[in-house]
């Protein structure tokens, strides 16, 4: 058995789509050669991978067994190519992120690309989504994430916006529900105390904060209950929902925006490994 990486890639691109023709979109390929070659990979692994669910395809249970495999593959085989093929790179990269994402995925990749580009210093500032793409567009920011602002930008990951408890504080309750939130210029608040209202839960804001690592603090403390995005939910604290009569929240888009081109080689490279890094989250 041999597991090509074009074939993983396009296996990959399939399940996180859910669909040939967007997963060609995903890897430049057309619908009916992303068909050609998931089938050239079942006949490989001698398996089905995926099954029909209505207009969408989603993965047999031995494609869910070979999805885990096939994701550290590709990880490991794009790792190895971008450090053999920008050993020497240098630069200066100015990066901004809101407060929403610095606790999940970012660390991690901050992390990771020191190490395989220790002469690339990032400067990383956090900021609200509003300020962060008009710095980019100022040329103040050379790289920057987003929140719902799609102008000019690429969507790179769908995170549902969640409730998020201490384990055993909250169950189903009828009367007010105490909240901790970002400021007033937070996106998630708006749709928070929207959701509520449109539910009829009366509310009680007991915490606001401008950063996180507060909000998270209150929600552990058994304070209060916090919207924030599922990417940045810690293994001790747990979601909520409609279970607990609260009201299912959006599904944010995490908007790419870059520096006009062209685009340069320290941040075309940041660039990619912040949707690797997205799309192996979710």
């Amino acid at each position: 058995m041999l597991l090509h990486i074009d074939l993983l890639r396009t296996f990959v691109a399939v399940a996180d789509t859910g669909g040939f023709t967007r997963a060609g979109r995903r890897v430049s390929r057309s619908q009916s050669a992303v068909s050609m070659q998931i089938k050239r990979l079942e006949e490989e692994v001698g398996k089905a991978l995926f099954e029909r669910a209505g207009r969408r395809v989603r993965l047999t249970a031995e494609g869910e067994l070979l999805m885990g495999y096939a994701r550290r593959i590709l990880k490991g085989h794009d790792e190895a190519v971008m450090a053999l093929s920008r050993p020497a790179m240098k630069g200066h990269i100015r990066f901004g992120s809101p407060e929403h994402y610095t606790t999940g995925v970012l660390p991690k990749l901050l992390a990771r690309f020191a190490s395989a580009y220790p002469d690339v210093q990032v400067e990383m500032r956090c900021d609200n989504s509003e300020v962060i793409k008009a710095d980019v567009d100022a040329g103040r920011l050379d790289i920057g994430l987003c929140t719902q602002i799609h102008a000019g930008g690429r969507v790179i990951h769908h995170d549902p916006v969640v409730w998020v408890t201490a384990p055993g504080v909250m169950g189903e309750t009828a009367g007010v529900i105490p909240l901790a939130v970002f400021e007033a210029d937070c996106i998630f608040r708006t749709w928070a105390l929207k959701a509520l209202e449109q539910a009829g839960r009366d509310y009680r804001i007991v915490y606001v904060s401008h950063s996180l690592s507060g909000i998270l603090d209150a929600v552990r403390a058994g304070l209060a209950v916090a919207p924030i995005v599922q990417s940045n939910l810690p293994p001790d604290l747990t979601t909520i929902g409609p279970e607990a009569g609260l009201p299912v929240l959006p599904i944010s888009d995490i908007v790419l925006h870059t520096v006009k081109a062209p685009v340069p080689e320290t941040v075309a490279c940041f660039a990619d490994h912040l949707i690797r890094a997205f799309r192996e989250k979710g």
